[in-house]
């Protein structure tokens, strides 16, 4: 069996994904869709982005994978049409270790070693599990050695709601579904966003996890100072408070608070994660985001925070149901998983361009459990939302 074909699809959903109510879209830059949300350094779409790939053997037998875009979905495309994807014709698409680690180093001695290049092999990586999945007739979590888990506890990531008042609403009633958790947006500065996560702990009661991200606004001072109000508070881990460059800051806050540090998000090879996981640690929880490792290389991330005794907690940023299931599928294989990031509203619409849904119960992830990754892609679906399609072959 060899690939014969590789579809690469720029697809651009219109769904203005908001990060914690605002509907406007400010600072838009001309000509675009992408604009800079309030209280924010990056940049955003106003639709969901993403790049993905349906790899094809000769015998045809495909298989999907999604490379995580959220800007510049045809940037990580075009690494694949005019690099990767002639790379791949003719191998065996069941060498997945030999593909992932041929990739990486076709061009990391040039300092490529992140970015859209890794993404780009994200998305292959994904793929070819899924197709092994469905070559060997098994779910890409039996792949992998497990499941330890057929459901995920999860958290729900942002109260995404207008007002205040509905997004307290919406926090009860996440809590009233059996969620294990609410994850609150930060980053608009300490005295804002001590009177946030106040106002939310009073709502929602003691009982009830909540968890923190501060989308890396903070300087160390203020990190510290916010990181002691949650751990009054009792919130369960301070996530991205600090730059992603700033190893020092977050092994500082590490070694100075309780409340767990968590970081991953923004880090892509388990060489990339060494430095935060060597001692003193910079992290407390592990957030490998698999759109942007693969598979293949979440696993040698979580099983280097397993040889540490430190959790993993995977990300989930804007993507598509193929990058969610594939994530799930990776969650449930692992020993020292602790809980799942859920993109509630991202993930009813994403169920739009599945055959077979993504689905939850009292407040649980459901593994899918079909070969690959477990869910059948809308192809139709797909096309009506890709801007551009290439072929390699």
């Amino acid at each position: 069996m060899k690939i014969s074909r590789i579809d690469i699809h720029v697809y651009k959903y219109d769904q203005h994904y908001r990060l914690r109510g605002p509907e406007e879209t400010p600072g838009r830059l001309p000509g675009t869709d992408y604009f800079f949300e309030p209280h924010w350094r990056q940049a955003y779409s106003r639709q969901i982005e993403s790049c993905l790939l349906k790899i094809t053997t000769d015998s045809g037998l495909s298989g999907w994978g999604e490379a995580q875009a959220p800007l510049l979905p045809g940037t990580t495309g075009t690494v694949v049409r005019d690099l990767f994807g002639p790379f791949l014709l003719g191998e065996n698409p069941l060498s997945r270790e030999v593909i992932y680690d041929r990739l990486y180093h076709m061009n990391n001695v040039r300092g490529h070693v992140g970015g859209f290049v890794v993404d780009a092999m994200a998305g292959i990586d994904m793929a070819l599990w899924d197709l092994a999945g469905k070559h060997f007739g098994a779910p890409v979590c039996e792949l992998l050695g497990g499941p330890f888990t057929g459901t995920l506890k999860a958290y729900v990531s942002g109260l995404r709601q207008p007002t205040v008042e509905a997004q307290l609403q919406a926090a009860l009633a996440f809590k009233e579904q059996g969620f294990g958790g609410i994850k609150l947006f930060l980053g608009q500065g300490l005295r804002a966003d001590t009177d946030t996560v106040r106002r939310v702990r009073d709502h929602v009661g003691a009982d009830f996890s909540l968890f923190g991200d501060a989308l890396w606004r903070y300087q160390v001072g203020d990190a510290l100072r916010l990181g002691r109000v949650l751990e009054a508070l009792g919130f369960q881990w301070l996530e991205a408070p600090l730059a992603p460059e700033d190893l020092a800051g977050h092994r500082e806050l590490a070694l100075a608070l309780d409340l767990p540090i968590a970081v991953g998000e923004a880090l892509r090879t388990n060489y990339e994660f060494l430095p935060w996981l060597e001692t003193p640690r910079a992290l407390d929880v592990v957030q490998p985001d698999v759109l942007r490792t693969g598979i293949t290389g979440a696993c040698k991330i979580a099983a280097a925070a397993e040889a540490r005794r430190l959790p993993v907690a995977p990300h989930v940023g804007m993507c598509t149901g193929i990058g969610i299931a594939a994530t799930w599928q990776f969650a449930a294989a692992i020993p020292n998983f602790l809980i799942q990031e859920f993109q509630l509203e991202l993930t009813q619409n994403a169920n739009r361009h599945l055959l077979t849904p993504l689905e939850t119960r009292d407040g649980r992830l459901l593994v899918p459990s079909l070969p690959g990754l477990g869910i059948e892609v809308d192809e139709e679906a797909i096309r009506q939302s890709t801007t551009s399609h290439w072929t390699v072959e």
